[in-house]
């Protein structure tokens, strides 16, 4: 983890480092330069969730949900940053039943982009996908008794992906990143005593870490169709290979209605494929009814 804290603190440094050139470059050349944008969003919504084939169950129940979404811009002369925070945290309960956690995920991305007046033009990229907070799951041990052991946490399980290609522009400030140049690095936990199959993998301290190149493909679509009505997308992809262990797939596409000034009706889906067994395509459509709070 050192290593992953030790990236994202470069990047940043870079990011500061460049907007501060910039600004030097704009007062004594005049160079175009916008000053930075940050927009915020907050939302609290209770749910009905149906499940078809989600972590390969399916059901219907009630579910309450927090989301956090960060977005930091900064447009000078030669180039251009964009890093964005994306959270969920949510808790479930059945009838007659406790609570648990069922959605626990937080994305950083953070983008270096060559100012250009193209519509294409060149893009550095990183992306960290992990959760928040611990997993405990139920299992038979080796006596055949019912226990419980942690399953994950922060940084385990993770996706980091460094990547560099070409984004294409449209809209206003919508993007699609098609980075062809893309080293991922898996972490997931080695929750079973066998030993990886693959001369990618390697363990270290209960955990299964694989490296690979490939190509990555990014999603980041804020449009305002009407006064009231927004479209968001932020998926994700990556593959090496025309094979069922070398690709994995994050889709998730949001319509939101505003009905009054803090008050929001979502319709939300996530399409969700990883490389692991059973090899199918997981489905989560959700109608919410969410508290939001926003500065833009």
């Amino acid at each position: 983890m050192r290593i992953v804290h030790t990236i994202i603190y470069l990047l940043f440094t870079l990011c500061s480092l460049n907007g501060d050139a910039q600004n030097q470059k704009d007062t004594t050349k005049k160079c175009f330069h916008l000053p930075p944008t940050f927009t915020y969003s907050n939302n609290f919504s209770a749910s009905y969730v149906s499940y078809k084939n989600w972590k390969y169950n399916g059901y219907n129940n009630f579910a309450f949900l927090l989301r956090e979404n960060i977005n930091y811009d900064t447009i000078g002369s030669n180039w251009e940053t964009h890093v964005r925070f994306n959270g969920e945290l949510g808790y479930m309960k059945f009838i007659d039943s406790s609570w648990y956690k069922n959605t626990d995920y937080l994305d950083l991305s953070i983008e270096v982009v060559k100012v250009k007046t193209k519509r294409i033009t060149n893009v550095f990229s990183l992306y960290f996908n992990s959760q928040f907070l611990s997993t405990y799951e139920n299992y038979y041990n080796e006596a055949g008794s019912y226990s419980k052991r942690w399953a994950g946490g922060f940084g385990n399980p993770m996706y980091l992906d460094l990547g560099y290609g070409s984004e294409i522009r449209f809209w206003k400030n919508c993007r699609i990143n098609l980075t062809y140049v893309t080293l991922q690095t898996t972490v997931m936990p080695a929750l079973n005593k066998e030993q990886p199959n693959t001369n990618n993998d390697f363990l270290y301290k209960k955990s299964i870490i694989t490296s690979e190149y490939g190509l990555g493909i990014q999603t980041y679509i804020r449009h305002n169709f009407t006064e009231r009505i927004r479209w968001e997308n932020y998926s994700k992809g990556f593959v090496n290979a025309i094979n069922r262990n070398r690709f994995n797939i994050d889709f998730r596409n949001k319509i939101i209605i505003k009905v009054l000034k803090y008050l929001d009706l979502i319709l939300d889906s996530r399409i969700r494929y990883m490389p692991s067994p059973p090899y199918k395509f997981q489905f989560r459509n959700e109608l919410m009814l969410s508290f939001t709070f926003e500065r833009i």
